[in-house]
């Protein structure tokens, strides 16, 4: 993850605020205002609705209202009966129709036949056949049955609001005489007047919505309303559309709004930024970045600059940090003291070795380095107390101190000490060395000690410059490790055991291993494991074997316990198990072999060997049961739980186990109660011997009884003679393993003994 610095965390959180300010706004706020605003525009358009219809109710009513006013007409009743000439001439002037407000008055006899028709001029029907046909196409809308009717028809002229009324007596004294009829043209001077009534501009067009209709978008509601709805009979309707007012102003004012805020909060986060990053963050930094230079130059001595004006926490900070920068330098003295001096004794320590090697002046020819371990000391210490034991090592510092002259003394563990001088030989330190010995030991006589002895090692480095610290100190843990290997109270210098160190071959011995195995110089030999009768190679072992670049050939008794020794053998064991399953993985399958390898106490205890062991079984498809694990005699004693573990850990993936080299070791025939062996290797040692010794004869007898009762396989090692081979066959049918058959041979090698084993067979 990325660390952000303080300005930008700053920078993020300020801006996340305002965002989350915003965000409500947009998602809170906003959609409450815009529903509400909705809703205003919707109650406004049910206003406008009502308006409408309330318009064109009243036109209607107002029609209804002329109609039957000259309905109920005596005076019509009679015009239509044809008793009153007069009647056009006195009541149908050329204002009438303006004046009542209508288009068109046709007057019907009790046969729906037209007695008369009157026009105004807004109709143009300038021919008398023009009204005519116009007439002729009202009449088929005449109630027949006399009951009042209101619609709005299509006509060839257009729409046209259409009423008609049966014609009575105004005393109700006749029945219904004839019908009246009142035309109304719709036409834009209508659709004018409507629309000004309304306020709001109307159109009509023919029925298309079956119900009140609205369309809505950002700016307008478009109504579409059936005059049905207002007339009986209609097939018409009347559009008209409402501006949604307060829609749209709700959204430009929250858009306005929105980017007043947005400059707003930029403005805000960046005067917010530079305000605190002024007042806060910069001085931080400043501090940050001296406390870098602080840290890069390693200098205790310098401190954070102080802003003597300011005195906020910030500033109060900083002068806590160098109250803790003194208080740091003050332990740094103190740290480097104890550090680099003992504080029992007073002397330099290890540490200050390294020092005091590193500034020696380059002019002397010869550096003599003086080695010495108190032996015993613990015993010292547990013996007579710990008092005692400071109380020597106080008395020998002082010794050291004594014989120094220019030399340099330090103690550099608890029971060790080192005399480094310019210009002394290896002859001058053993006269010091043997003055201490005898110091020593006469102090303890002093104290009712005998035999303090000290192990002294001495070293002469005769070209300093080219001698590091580290290569001082390594020859003198050399010399001090023979001086001990020796038994002690001994002084040696590294020049006397230069050639014959044991120390040092084991050392070199180590090399040489660490070297082997990184640079493949281990070979693999197979020993063929054979059933005598018929003669059939059974299986054979891994042996390893170590050619020396220099040395020529190492035997596995020599490198083999210094790799145990030294924590190799885990390492060697990998090799040789992956070496030995990659090498016999085809002649294991061909020739119907098993393999045999050996495992050591290291790697059964620190679990290397089962690890390798699934790792190398997975990689190479090499059948389980065809492996034969070799534990030796000498492992089980003291370790049976582990074995137990290790062995059921084996036999869960199908390998076979064997105990190798059985009577050697000090196990008894108990241990076999307790493991689950599959395989009992004797030792050649039981066959050396026979059939000539008659002790080994018997012995070998009874363990081949005891072996085949336990239902366990047998391999008697160290088979060479015929006379052995018969033995064996005579008391037992185990298979043999020995230099009668054959010896440990190379891989190349032992392809041709398989092939010329089952030639043989043949």
């Amino acid at each position: 993850m990325i660390d952000l610095r303080v300005q930008t965390k700053l920078f993020i959180a300020i801006a996340a605020n305002i965002l989350l300010f915003i965000g409500v706004i947009l998602f809170v706020i906003k959609p409450y205002f815009v529903e509400k605003s909705i809703e205003q525009d919707r109650a406004m358009t049910r206003d406008q609705i009502e308006s409408v219809s309330e318009v064109f109710a009243n036109h209607r009513l107002m029609l209804e209202r002329t109609l039957v006013d000259w309905s109920v007409w005596t005076n019509v009743f009679d015009f239509v009966q044809g008793n009153n000439e007069s009647f056009v001439e006195k009541n149908l002037g050329e204002d009438t129709l303006d004046n009542l407000g209508i288009g068109a008055m046709i007057f019907l006899d009790e046969n729906r036949e037209v007695v008369y028709s009157e026009f105004n001029q807004f109709y143009e029907l300038d021919r008398e056949a023009e009204r005519t046909a116009f007439t002729n196409d009202l009449l088929r809308y005449v109630n027949s049955s006399g009951v009042k009717q209101s619609a709005v028809y299509g006509t060839d002229f257009g729409p046209v609001v259409f009423m008609s009324h049966p014609i009575f007596r105004n005393d109700g004294s006749k029945d219904q005489g004839g019908t009246l009829i009142l035309i109304e043209k719709i036409g834009p001077d209508f659709m004018a007047t409507m629309s000004a009534q309304a306020k709001t501009k109307l159109s009509i067009s023919p029925l298309s919505h079956q119900r009140l209709t609205i369309e809505r978008d950002d700016q307008f509601a478009r109504v579409s309303l059936p005059l049905q709805s207002i007339y009986q009979d209609a097939n018409w309707e009347i559009n008209f559309s409402v501006k949604r007012t307060y829609y749209s102003n709700t959204e430009t004012m929250l858009e306005l709004g929105m980017f007043g805020l947005l400059v707003l909060g930029i403005g805000l986060l960046l005067t917010l930024f530079w305000t605190v990053n002024q007042i806060i963050t910069k001085r931080l930094v400043e501090i940050v970045n001296e406390l870098k230079g602080i840290t890069k130059e390693r200098n205790s001595r310098l401190r954070i600059r102080l802003n003597p004006g300011k005195r906020d926490e910030i500033e109060q900070m900083a002068i806590s940090m160098n109250e803790v920068l003194d208080a740091l330098e003050q332990t740094q003295k103190e740290s480097l003291t104890r550090a680099f001096r003992d504080s029992l004794t007073r002397l330099p320590n290890r540490l200050a070795v390294e020092e005091v090697f590193m500034s020696l002046p380059e002019s002397p020819r010869v550096i003599g380095v003086m080695g010495i371990d108190l032996d015993n000391f613990r015993r010292i210490n547990d013996q007579f107390g710990q008092r005692t034991g400071d109380a020597m090592l106080t008395f020998f510092a002082s010794r050291l101190m004594f014989y120094k002259e220019d030399g340099f003394v330090a103690r550099t563990g608890a029971d060790e000490f080192i005399l480094i001088h310019p210009g002394w030989t290896v002859e001058e330190l053993k006269i010091v060395a043997n003055q201490l010995m005898r110091d020593l030991r006469e102090w303890g006589l002093k104290q009712g000690m005998n035999h303090l002895t000290l192990s002294i090692g001495i070293d002469e480095l005769t070209d300093p410059a080219h001698h590091t610290y580290e290569v001082m100190m390594a020859r003198l843990d050399v010399v001090l490790h023979e001086v001990k290997a020796s038994g002690k109270d001994n002084i040696l210098s590294y020049q006397d055991i230069e050639d014959g160190s044991h120390y040092l071959q084991a050392l070199e011995m180590e090399r040489d291993l660490r070297h082997a195995l990184r640079h493949d110089e281990f070979e693999l030999y197979y020993q063929p494991i054979v059933s005598p009768q018929p003669f059939r190679v059974r299986g054979v072992e891994a042996l390893i074997r170590w050619h020396h670049p220099q040395k020529g050939f190492v035997s596995p008794g020599v490198f083999i316990p210094i790799a145990e020794q030294l924590g190799l053998i885990s390492d060697v064991g990998r090799w040789v198990l992956v070496r030995a399953i990659t090498e016999m993985q085809a002649h294991a399958e061909h020739f119907d072999l098993f393999l045999s390898v050996n495992v050591s106490k290291r790697q059964i205890l620190d679990g290397s060997f089962l690890e390798a062991l699934e790792e190398t079984l997975a990689m190479t498809d090499f059948p389980p049961a065809r492996l034969h694990v070799e534990i030796t005699e000498s492992e089980v004693g003291g370790n049976v739980y582990e074995l137990q573990q290790f062995i059921q850990a084996l036999k869960a993936i199908g390998v076979k186990i064997s105990l190798d080299d059985f009577g050697v070791g000090t196990s008894s025939l108990s241990y076999l109660q307790s493991l689950r062996l599959d395989i009992i290797k004797i030792d050649q040692n039981f066959v050396k011997g026979i059939p000539e010794n008659k002790f080994d004869r018997a012995l070998l007898e009874g363990l081949y009884q005891t072996f085949h009762t336990l239902g366990l396989d047998i391999v008697t090692e160290g088979v060479e003679r015929p006379e052995q081979l018969a033995f064996v066959l005579e008391y037992s049918g185990s298979l043999i393993q020995g230099y009668h058959y054959s010896k440990p041979i190379p891989i190349d090698q032992l392809h041709h003994y398989l092939r010329k084993s089952v030639l043989t067979q043949i």
